[in-house]
């Protein structure tokens, strides 16, 4: 009988892919490569990433551009060859997000606006952009993190 160790790291991992599946809506491979390059120390190859996920190098390279696609990994030339690395500032992830979703926002309240029968979707669309304004204030203005115990004055 064979016991196997898991790290503290492929703890992480496994808790990364999950979470990138259940929330993020990714497949398995793009939330291992994610999460492998989350947890490593410094950049890696393409090639690293494959022998790590025992992906071939074709598939690792596919997750890699759709993980650039969504801002979530930069490629940076190394000596000879590409290297790559968690983007892990997920402030300005997230703002690239709302700045993304106001704007399909704004598309659609154009579109339906001054339909009569669409009256309650344009509503609604408002609703959604003044909901989107006051989180943008609230970031602005730094006030709470929306996490118990953090950035409060009994947490910091």
């Amino acid at each position: 009988m064979s016991i196997e160790y898991v790290t503290t790291v492929d703890r992480v991992v496994m808790r990364v892919k999950a979470l990138m599946m259940k929330n993020w809506g990714f497949g398995e491979g793009c939330s291992t490569v994610y999460a492998v390059l989350l947890t490593s120390r410094e950049p890696l190859s393409a090639e690293e990433i494959s022998k790590r996920t025992n992906y071939a190098y074709s598939s690792t390279i596919y997750y890699l551009n759709t993980l650039m696609r969504w801002g979530l990994v930069e490629r940076v030339r190394s000596t000879r060859k590409n290297v790559y690395i968690a983007n892990v500032n997920f402030v300005e992830l997230i703002k690239a997000e709302h700045e993304k979703l106001m704007a399909h926002l704004k598309q659609l309240y154009e579109a339906v606006q001054g339909t009569k029968d669409l009256e309650h979707l344009s509503d609604e669309v408002e609703r959604a952009i003044a909901y989107l304004k006051r989180v943008e204030s609230v970031a602005e203005t730094g006030t709470g993190t929306g996490i118990e115990g953090v950035g409060d004055k009994d947490g910091q």
